[in-house]
């Protein structure tokens, strides 16, 4: 998966005929596209949840794990919003306000960087992406769609956590965020979210969290009251021959497989 890239997926012309027929031609496409990709070392992709039938990958030995993300369907009514969150979730949102952090929504674009590294930091991993390739992402939602970045700031100035959301097409999505370790009692994270997603309601009909599966991210997001999604990540993983010799064989055995399928024609798909 590319960098900061949730989900991807296999894009379908506009149905035309009955459901089944639909179903029936979308999975004998998939089957060519698997076998023009010939033989697969790795695979990995997550798939918009949009995408719910993997039974071609299924035929073609893939495997399949179910991965989830967070959705707020509809964010047009601030009251509902407010009332659909937990209420910790609330409670934090105060605490913060109440302790002097305000929310900016022009924080710099490297100044965010540095509050994102710090989360990795304390990890102990690597950013998802570079300072460079960010960048250039960031020029494209500029040019291409939207773009904003929330931080919470305190009276002394300090930084204590940041969100960078970007829209397209009616979404808005939390692409990244950080916060200082050292601050990070102050909830100033929960309160960027809140005023993120308040201004997501001028730009866009509903907000994706984007993930996450990490026990202490997926909490926050439940906390907001999005629907669970769940979508598909689907892989394959081939085992490397042991020999020069077996991995010819086993590239002279694909290529006679997809031939052969090929020429028993599309009941070979069914």
């Amino acid at each position: 998966m590319p960098a900061l890239t949730q989900k991807l997926g296999i894009l379908f012309a506009p149905p035309l005929g009955k459901p089944g027929e639909v179903q029936s031609n979308n999975q004998k496409l998939m089957s060519e596209m698997l076998e023009s990709l010939g033989p697969i070392e790795n695979f990995h992709q997550n798939f918009h949840e949009n995408f719910t039938d993997w039974l071609p990958f299924h035929w073609a030995e893939f495997s399949q794990t179910t991965r989830y993300t967070y959705v707020l369907d509809d964010i047009s009514d601030e009251a509902a919003l407010w009332a659909n969150m937990r209420h910790m979730c609330r409670k934090e949102i105060r605490k913060a306000q109440n302790s002097g952090v305000r929310v900016i929504d022009d924080f710099p674009l490297d100044q965010f960087l540095e509050v994102n590294r710090k989360t990795f930091t304390r990890q102990g991993v690597s950013p998802l992406a570079d300072d460079e390739f960010v960048h250039r992402l960031d020029a494209a939602c500029v040019k291409n769609a939207g773009r904003r970045i929330f931080a919470g700031v305190d009276e002394s100035g300090r930084v204590h956590a940041a969100i960078y959301i970007v829209w397209s097409d009616g979404t808005a999505y939390a692409l990244m965020g950080g916060g200082d370790p050292e601050l990070r009692q102050s909830s100033a994270y929960r309160l960027a979210y809140w005023e993120a997603i308040q201004f997501a309601r001028t730009v866009a009909q509903r907000f994706d969290f984007v993930g996450s599966m990490l026990p202490q991210v997926e909490h926050l997001n439940r906390g907001f009251g999005g629907r669970q999604v769940p979508y598909f990540a689907i892989s394959k993983s081939t085992p490397q021959p042991p020999s020069l010799r077996a991995a010819l064989k086993a590239a002279v055995l694909s290529r006679a497989g997809i031939l052969k399928r090929k020429s028993a024609g599309p009941a070979a798909t069914k």
